[in-house]
């Protein structure tokens, strides 16, 4: 119910985001975060409780795997989109983010129920928080889509691709450090909470700078 608030709101504000390009977003969240888990199935564990593996379990394992999947299931499924729909359209960046805020909902949604209610605790702070932080997430791997795609104009490529790196790289930085965040007590969890909020904002201010 809150993604379909969610998107019955953005719509209007964007009407290129139609009902097609919100059943992909909610397929890209499921197959991302199905994608993600299989990443990390093929990665190394690393056991030795030191600060080396616990940094390499947080922001490779866990957050590089999960942006990463989340980046190849985005551009799939963006391109079949694009070729589907009558007309073969290119979306706009403001489109592609907000695919990506729905797509972050959608994943959040799926990975906090397959927490269950064992730990109140972690599951209330996931659920003020998994959300935001997967939505400006998903955001920024749409932006580095954004950037990467083909049919943007080829000049200044250079900056252009250094660009779609940071907000790769960014989203893989913003996911570790929530990740990190959430294993301090409760006191210092607030700034997870923080982290997730002013993510999510930065993201839809770059959705906003397309109608400046």
């Amino acid at each position: 119910m809150p993604i379909w608030i969610t998107y019955l709101y953005i719509k209007r504000r964007n009407p290129q985001l139609n009902s097609w390009l919100f059943l992909v977003a909610l397929g890209a969240g499921a197959l991302s975060m199905l994608l993600g888990s299989i990443l990390q199935v093929f990665m190394p564990v690393l056991s030795s409780g030191s600060p080396i593996s616990l940094l390499y379990t947080i922001f490779l394992r866990n957050a590089f795997s999960e942006e990463a999947g989340r980046f190849a299931v985005f551009w799939i499924l963006l391109y079949i989109a694009s070729k589907t729909m009558a007309g073969s359209r290119t979306y706009s960046r403001e489109t592609v983010i907000y695919v990506g805020v729905l797509a972050g909902f959608s994943f959040a949604m799926l990975e906090t129920l397959s927490y269950g209610l064992l730990d109140i605790q972690l599951v209330l702070i996931r659920t003020l928080t998994s959300a935001p932080l997967h939505a400006a997430c998903a955001a920024r791997v749409g932006l580095a889509i954004f950037l990467f795609a083909k049919n943007q104009p080829e000049n200044n490529t250079s900056h252009r691709v250094s660009r779609a790196l940071f907000y790769g790289i960014s989203a893989v930085l913003i996911h570790g450090v929530y990740n990190l965040l959430l294993l301090f007590p409760s006191t210092l969890a607030i700034l997870s909470i923080i982290l997730a909020y002013v993510a999510l904002g930065s993201a839809l201010a770059h959705a906003k700078m397309d109608r400046l």
